[in-house]
């Protein structure tokens, strides 16, 4: 263990066009080691649950499992997935540092689907073992109490998460003042950020009503020193007033994730005129998300397929590495709130 967290902390070679990336959309959680004790993760790996078996099938072929239709049943049968095995993804890629997404959260009845990644494991596993390649947000579940939402919070902030995700297709309506507000109003208290989910979702229970991205201008106008991520730009849901949340709120900022380089092409995904008109609109705004492991296959090929598209080499920069490394690392962090 010593000598791979050696190795993964060493400079990396520069890759593709010498562009550095910061990937700012990935899921832990997924690893072997553990899953029973997060709620939801066996359930990704079956087969004929939660994701698409495809999508499913490539994950595990590209872990080596020579079955991988196979429906897995229980723990043992998972593919070996580490965050070792993260580490060697990220490498392979030339992705120097990852924002890993927390989850808590639970869908409304009659599934009441859990799902939570918790922030101990986060810390102990990626933090912890490899501090220059990971930060990380903490998953909320807003339909706590909230004396539950507040102590969350605290205990976040303390491990040294950067803020916190709400997962709206299972969560509800991002703008529901009793639920979200005070998550929001504790932000601000402990200078953290809010990320919210604005894409499509597939898993049980999931919910699209609550996904556009429409209802985070009610957010960004209640909450403007509140700096806010839309997760996945509105992405086959409303991509437009995604774009226009970003133009109209100072405080609104978004991903590209998944940058899928077959999705890519169309009109209803973030396809090359949506990339090209955020680098017009909003360039210093955007960031290069993956969503892996749900791209683990072609991670490498997604990435340089980002690489590739028809932008400025100064926007390319600021997409791959600097929009990110700002927004997470950024000196902010360290500024006192009013």
């Amino acid at each position: 263990m010593a000598e791979n967290q050696s190795n993964a902390n060493k400079p990396k070679k520069l890759p593709l066009m010498g562009l550095r990336v910061f990937d700012s959309h990935i899921h832990p959680g997924w690893e072997k080691k553990g899953i029973e004790n997060r709620p939801g993760y066996l359930r990704l790996w079956l087969a004929r649950e939660g994701v698409t078996s495809a999508t499913q099938a490539a994950l595990r072929a590209a872990l080596g499992d020579p079955n991988p239709f196979k429906p897995i049943t229980k723990p043992e049968e998972i593919p070996e997935f580490s965050v070792e095995s993260w580490i060697a993804l990220m490498d392979e890629a030339g992705v120097e540092k990852a924002l890993l997404m927390g989850m808590d959260t639970i869908s409304d009845p009659p599934h009441n689907w859990r799902w939570h990644c918790p922030v101990e494991y986060i810390k102990e596993e990626f933090l912890d073992k490899y501090p220059d390649r990971f930060v990380a947000v903490a998953g909320i579940n807003v339909k706590a109490s909230h004396e539950e939402k507040m102590a969350s919070m605290e205990k976040s902030k303390q491990l040294g998460f950067k803020g916190v995700k709400i997962h709206t297709p299972t969560a509800g309506y991002p703008n529901d003042r009793e639920r979200c507000y005070d998550v929001y109003e504790k932000c601000l208290e402990l200078n953290m950020h809010v990320e919210i989910h604005t894409g499509v979702e597939e898993i049980p229970g999931t919910r699209a009503k609550y996904q556009d991205p429409v209802y985070i201008d009610d957010v960004a106008v209640d909450f403007p020193d509140l700096k806010i991520l839309q997760l996945h730009c509105g992405n086959m849901n409303n991509p437009r007033i995604a774009i226009w949340n970003c133009i109209r709120h100072k405080n609104v900022y978004t991903d590209i994730t998944v940058p899928h380089p077959l999705l890519m092409h169309f009109k209803y995904y973030n396809n090359v005129e949506h990339i090209k008109m955020l680098e017009a609109v909003v360039p210093d705004k955007v960031f290069f998300g993956s969503d892996a492991p749900l791209i683990y296959s072609i991670y490498k090929t997604a990435v340089e397929y980002v690489k590739m598209l028809p932008i400025s080499m100064d926007f390319r920069k600021k997409l791959l590495w600097d929009n990110a490394y700002n927004f997470y690392c950024g000196e902010w962090r360290s500024e006192k709130t009013k």
